[in-house]
Parts: structure tokens; sequence; C-alpha cells
């Protein structure tokens, strides 16, 4: 029910820019020097102006990839190192994957922007149930953000967690940004 909301959401390429604005406005995105974050695709919220953003300031920016089952993060240089790859993803292609200094650690990661289907105000998430996610936030420091960028279709009451599920610190729609009340350091 909310990818179908989330697909037929009006104006999703303003809304995106709303809440790139309002992510861009938080002092847990100005004071990161590296950025992990996905790369919007199709109905999500885009994420590419805000890696523009980050390079033009001078940041680290990693994308995650997957790889066998698992999300690894990369150290993206430009956007014209993302192609095309399972899933409708955008991803950096295996040639650049494999060069020497391109790995990242989560434990390098200031700041997570996140993805979902499902969120809610406490901080839940819900994703496509393959645990990801959950699994690549679960290796991160516990002074990393956790930022997730969503649609206000998205938001609902209560998303069901299970204790391998990974909370996030807030949750940025058009509407606003909300914090979830999660103790962050």
């Amino acid at each position: 029910e909310i990818l179908a909301r989330r697909a037929a959401e009006p104006g999703r390429d303003r809304k995106s820019a709303t809440i790139a604005e309002r992510v861009q406005a938080m002092p847990a995105f100005t004071e990161a020097g590296t950025v992990a974050t996905y790369v919007g695709v199709g109905p999500e919220v885009a994420t590419l102006p805000l890696i523009t953003a980050l390079f033009a300031a001078g940041r680290r920016v990693a994308v995650p990839w997957v790889d066998r089952g698992e999300l690894r993060l990369f150290e993206l240089r430009s956007v014209d190192e993302l192609a095309p790859a399972p899933f409708g993803l955008l991803e950096p292609p295996a040639e650049l994957r494999g060069q020497a200094g391109r790995s990242m650690e989560p434990a390098e990661v200031d700041l997570f922007l996140v993805p979902g289907v499902a969120f809610d105000r406490a901080g839940g998430r819900l994703g496509h149930g393959r645990g990801y996610y959950d699994r690549l936030l679960a290796r991160a420091r516990a002074d990393a953000a956790r930022v997730a960028l969503a649609f206000e279709c998205q938001m609902v009451d209560q998303v069901p967690m299970t204790p391998a599920d990974v909370p996030v610190h807030w949750v940025v729609t058009e509407a606003g940004v909300q914090e979830t009340g999660l103790s962050f350091p």
C-alpha cells in the first residue's frame, strides 16, 4: 500500500527538492565530513542534488552497492561513476569497486542518509524486507547520525520492529524534520 502511494505521489521532484533543502540545513549534515547516501531512483526521494552539494562542499561521499547479499560502501568521487544495476538501482560499476582505496567501512561514516518504504515518528523504518540497511547500520559508529528521507505519504503510525531493526534519529519529509526521540550522542 505504501509503495503504491509513493509511486502515485504528485510533485515528487518538488518535494524531493524541499527535503534536500531541509537536510542541508541540519547540523548533522553540515558537520559531517563523510556521508553515506543511497542513490534515489524511480519514486524514491531524489538524492543526486544532495550528493552534488556534498561534492561542492569538499565532503567524502559513500554510496552502497550489493555484494553477495550485503551492502558495501564505495567512495564516490563523481556522479559520473554511477551506472545502472539490478533492481533499477544506480551503483558504481564493478571495475571501479575493485580500485584500491575506494572501499569504505561503515565506521568511517559520520552521517547515513537512508531510504525505506515506511517510517514512523519514533524512528521505525521498514525497508524492502531483506535487511540490507539494518545490517549496514549495525556496523556504524554509535555516534553516526541516521537520517531517513521520505515523502509524507510514507509515514505511518507505527512500523513493526524486531531487535535486528536499526531505527533512525530523524525522518525528513517535505512537511518537516521529525526528531524521533532516539538518543543521539
